[in-house]
């Protein structure tokens, strides 16, 4: 079942900002990890939605085969993935239009879910996105992001175990916290990364290609100019595309959710307010 995050702070029963934004939000989680390895920032988001949505609910989805569907089988296709999605979610109770959030590769289901049920969705948020045909898989990615991601998939030196390669390469955060690393290592061992449905999640990627056309009316990108595995300009060919809004962080690196999250909560925040309506610190 999709989890809830909880707020760090109780809404304060303000008025709606902006009456038209889903009330209910999905995180997807990312390739090979689980939405719990972002710490708090869902919690950052969801603080900043109720901002102007004081009834906005954020849940977390893993995709199949990772956190605690880690016994399950992961697909190989990413139509099957939206569709495992979407039973969980309809069996949970919940109710749409959504508003769906993916990072990196996992943009693959948002693309797909809107492409095949657009009318469930009411916003679609990418994290610095990576898809065919605007990203081919073996020209858009630093030669370095298949000898981490293989030995992910092989379960070696897990990225959650590794200091400064894969800080240094996946995000700009020159050293993790103590206490993040020890988190990410009691994940890890509650929810061990299959081998199997790595190559899975890896071949479910290769065979996806998005369509050039607009997939749902209501698009954001963000990226980040300091992302060296896809380059924040793969974000710009997408948004060209599909006449999709942009937003590009300075400095930031791949996992915006890990560089700067409060960042990604008013990026998404500021862009679901109407035009004129003021800026959120306005009262």
């Amino acid at each position: 079942m999709p989890n809830a995050v909880s707020p760090a702070v109780a809404p304060n029963g303000s008025v709606e900002r902006c009456p038209t934004a889903p009330l209910t939000w999905l995180l997807v989680g990312p390739l090979g990890r689980e939405s719990a390895s972002w710490g708090a920032a869902p919690q950052v988001i969801l603080g900043q939605l109720q901002t102007v949505q004081p009834r906005a609910s954020l849940y977390e989805l893993d995709l199949p085969g990772t956190g605690r569907l880690w016994r399950e089988r992961t697909p190989s296709q990413v139509s099957e993935w939206v569709e495992q999605l979407r039973s969980r979610v309809h069996a949970s109770g919940l109710c749409g239009p959504f508003g769906l959030i993916a990072s990196s590769w996992a943009s693959c289901v948002a693309a797909e879910w809107a492409r095949q049920h657009a009318d469930e969705l009411g916003v679609i948020v990418m994290l610095s996105p990576g898809m065919r045909p605007f990203s081919p898989v073996l020209r858009s990615v630093r030669p370095g992001f298949w000898t981490l991601a293989l030995a992910q998939v092989l379960g070696r030196r897990s990225p959650f175990e590794r200091d400064r390669r894969y800080w240094d390469t996946h995000t700009q955060l020159e050293h993790p916290p103590a206490e993040v690393l020890k988190h990410w290592r009691q994940l890890r061992r509650a929810h061990p990364f299959k081998a199997r449905n790595g190559w899975r999640q890896m071949l479910a990627v290769w065979r996806f290609e998005t369509t050039k056309r607009r997939p749902h009316t209501q698009v954001l990108l963000l990226a980040g100019k300091g992302d060296v595995w896809l380059d924040w300009r793969v974000s710009a060919a997408i948004s060209r595309a599909w006449g999709a809004a942009l937003r590009v962080h300075p400095e930031a690196g791949h996992d915006l959710l890990l560089d700067d999250p409060a960042w990604v909560a008013r990026s998404v925040a500021e862009w679901l307010m109407p035009v004129g309506s003021g800026s959120l610190n306005s009262t």
